[in-house]
């Protein structure tokens, strides 16, 4: 602080000094300015009196009019009656002494005696100079004689020129040249002599005093930089030895104990001031890294057994995930295929129903739990497409809107106008977070309406999902989101695992997003969440197959041969027998070594490898296939009830060419068949297939239309479906009406009854 103060007064006594120092050379500067131009109006005043001198001569020798004409105007520029020019110097009129030049008066119009006075010149200089412009004008009386002389104009006894006569040039001369005009220009010249005199010694001791000022100045300002100087180099030293060395020292010793080198020695009693401070602090930071370092062998220990408990609750859920998908592939397979057999009774086709429901809700409590498995691993990608956004809301109220109408509720979708019609964003992601929060709202409102109000604002869409429900009470409301959390209800006594919600919170957060609640019981619950999207063009919206209107495939005219590789019989069976009725011709092996050993013998179309197998491995097995020339072109899809990204990275980089993941799904089977075979792919939705189907519907007997109509408005599934399997007609139009059923659409179904009616 003392050195601050002091450098503080060091700068501004060298400010002040340099200051004063600047004015002193601003006065001498002044000094030399007033010399200047007092003896540029002495001079004028001098020049003037020759200029008129050397006129008039010239004009009583030659009589030529521009010579007076000069004469009078140099009279008028002194005295203030014409313009004065802006460069007035001893030469100007020597430009001028032609016939037909002008001269240019382009300044100020003011007298010689008024510039005197403005220049501030002492009241005995002024005399001095008046006496001088005073004998000028009787010179001038002359000069006026002898040129009116030149015309014949001569004074009269009153000193007026009225007399005419002829010109008198030698009398014009004589007064020119007489002894007279030579006394009074003396008499101009004499006090002009006395003013120089007078203003010289008064200029110059005006100089010399503002010249002495200076430099006094001037060794004021070196003294007090070189002190200035001095104490600058003093203060250095003395940061350096106080400040620059200790903290040098501190900083060797930071890097040292950031190596965990804690041999460094720090005297912290050395210095007593802030620089002492910072050496207690890292003595103390030294004391907490050792502390440090004793416990960071337990942290690594502790880290350790962190990633050894991931990765076996990794290893757990992949194998938990595959032992239940195994057994679920054959239930649901299986089932399937018996559900299209025509030959089970009713309450057959019920139980089967039954078994498929309970099938598909456990292997949905499976997805589930894995899906939060990779949320928490980091592991879920978000993939924008672009796609109708309105479509989309289209397809969720197909969803909803007839199981709302068959518990008694009201479902309203609610879209604002400037909604964008065509986005880009995850479009699997925000459905399952519609329909996660939708179902809630579905599972726990029994009476009253849910709604979905859909708006855009600042590229954010922003969902409000409102129920009349039972609400939530506000001390469970702050743990909805939290995994494997159940709000337990005595009315509501309701399966499922207690993810939905906390996978749905993950998937808005990963969408850029935030979701919140509100409830209130026994008045309803409230979801608000938002989520990012981009504008796109209806023309960039991406081409994907609809797995819910894929029927089945035309018939194949090549038949085409398809091995299967599994070493459980059951999945070899079902993935044969879903085979078979599409018209493959198909082989089976149960290990990897039975499957080259078929390949080497047979030639395939297609293999279905199973991934897990005892022994040689799916993997393994694939690798050996590709390694010899001929049989890279081969395609192989992977089949595995490991369903990670990772499982199916590695898998087409052993040489897969696509995964199909247990359960199997026919549908998506179908796909893959379609691609690699080029097979056409039977859409329920197809133009021409539906218009065959609407046809032959037509055709059908009006008591079937009221009947079946009676159910839909009812929306009695199973009475629809008893009503069919009891019904005489053709198989493929029960299949379609069947479809209706499952995917809620009453309305269509009602629709075509009264159309068929009428």
């Amino acid at each position: 602080m003392l050195l601050f103060i002091l450098n503080t007064i060091s700068f501004i006594s060298v400010a002040v000094v340099i200051n004063k120092y600047q004015n002193s050379t601003v006065k001498l500067e002044n000094a030399y300015q007033l010399q200047y131009k007092s003896l540029i109006l002495a001079h004028e005043l001098r020049q003037s009196s020759d200029d008129l001198t050397r006129m008039a001569r010239t004009y009583v020798i030659t009589g030529n009019p521009l010579f007076e004409e000069q004469y009078k105007t140099v009279l008028d520029i002194r005295n203030g009656k014409k313009n004065r020019p802006k460069r007035y110097n001893g030469i100007f009129w020597d430009f001028y002494t032609l016939d037909g030049t002008k001269p240019i008066l382009d300044g100020e119009k003011v007298p010689l005696r008024d510039l005197m006075k403005r220049a501030n010149f002492p009241d005995e200089e002024l005399n001095l100079l008046f006496a001088s412009q005073n004998e000028s004008d009787d010179l001038t009386n002359l000069e006026h004689k002898a040129m009116n002389a030149v015309k014949g104009i001569f004074e009269d006894e009153n000193g007026n020129f009225t007399i005419k006569g002829k010109p008198d040039f030698k009398l014009a001369r004589e007064l020119m040249h007489s002894d007279e005009y030579h006394k009074a220009k003396i008499r101009i010249m004499q006090p002009l002599d006395n003013f120089y005199k007078a203003f010289e010694k008064r200029t110059q001791e005006r100089v010399n005093d503002e010249r002495k000022t200076v430099k006094q100045q001037e060794f004021y300002v070196n003294v007090i930089v070189l002190f200035s100087v001095i104490f600058f180099l003093m203060s250095f030293f003395i940061i350096l030895f106080r400040i620059i060395y200790p903290i040098d020292l501190l900083r060797v010793a930071m890097l040292k104990l950031s190596s965990n080198d804690m041999s460094v020695e720090l005297d912290k009693n050395k210095y007593d001031d802030e620089v002492g401070d910072m050496i207690g602090s890292v003595s103390i930071f030294k004391e907490n890294t050792k502390k440090l370092i004793e416990s960071e062998h337990q942290i690594k220990l502790a880290m350790e057994e962190a990633k050894s408990a991931n990765k076996a609750k990794s290893i757990f859920l992949a194998r938990m995930s595959h032992e239940l998908r195994t057994p679920l592939n054959a239930i649901l397979g299986f089932s399937n295929i018996l559900k299209k057999s025509m030959n089970a009774t009713q309450e057959e086709k019920n139980n089967l129903n039954i078994i498929k429901r309970s099938g598909e809700h456990l292997l949905n409590i499976i997805n589930e739990i894995l899906e939060l498995s990779k949320i928490e691993a980091g592991k879920i990608e978000i993939i924008p497409k672009v796609f109708n956004l309105k479509e989309l809301i289209e397809d969720i109220n197909s969803i909803f809107a007839f199981r709302c109408k068959e518990k008694g509720l009201e479902f309203k979708i609610v879209l604002d106008d400037n909604l964008p019609e065509v986005v880009k964003m995850d479009d699997l992601r925000l459905r399952q977070i519609l329909i996660n929060l939708l179902s809630n709202s579905l599972k726990f409102t029994n009476e009253g309406e849910i709604s979905l109000y859909l708006y855009e604002k600042s590229q954010k869409l922003f969902f409000e999902i409102k129920d009349s429900g039972i609400g939530i009470d506000n001390k469970d409301l702050k743990r909805i989101f939290k995994p494997f959390e159940q709000i337990k209800h005595e009315d509501y006594n309701k399966n499922g695992t207690g993810l939905g919600l906390s996978i749905t919170k993950e998937l808005v957060t990963l969408m850029n997003g935030s979701i919140y609640a509100k409830s209130k019981v026994n008045l309803g619950t409230e979801f608000y969440f938002s989520v990012d999207y981009k504008n796109a063009n209806s023309s960039d919206i991406d081409a994907q197959l609809k797995l819910k209107d894929i029927i089945g495939i035309e018939k194949n005219k090549n038949k085409k041969t398809i091995l299967v590789v599994d070493d459980i019989e059951v999945n070899r069976n079902l993935l044969t027998q879903i085979l078979t009725s599409h018209g493959f011709e198909v082989f089976q092996a149960s290990s990897g070594y039975e499957a080259i050993e078929l390949f080497e013998k047979q030639e395939f179309n297609l293999i279905f490898m199973d991934i897990k197998m005892s022994g040689l491995d799916g993997l393994e097995t694939i690798k050996l296939i590709r390694k010899d020339e001929k049989d890279k072109n081969i395609p192989i899809v992977a089949v595995s009830a490991n369903v990670f990204n990772e499982d199916k990275e590695i898998a087409i980089q052993s040489g897969a060419d696509g995964f199909l993941a247990k359960p199997v799904d026919e549908k998506e089977l179908l796909i893959i068949l379609a691609k690699y075979f080029n097979l056409k792919l039977k859409y329920l939705e197809n133009n021409e297939e539906k218009a065959d189907i609407f046809e032959r519907i037509s055709k059908l007997d009006k008591k079937f239309f009221i009947k079946l109509n009676e159910f839909a408005l009812l929306m009695d599934s199973s009475s629809i479906e008893q009503f069919l399997e009891n019904s005489d007609i053709e198989n493929d139009l029960k299949l379609y009406l069947k479809e209706l059923v499952e995917n809620f659409k009453y309305k269509e179904i009602s629709e075509i009854c009264i159309k068929n009616i009428q």
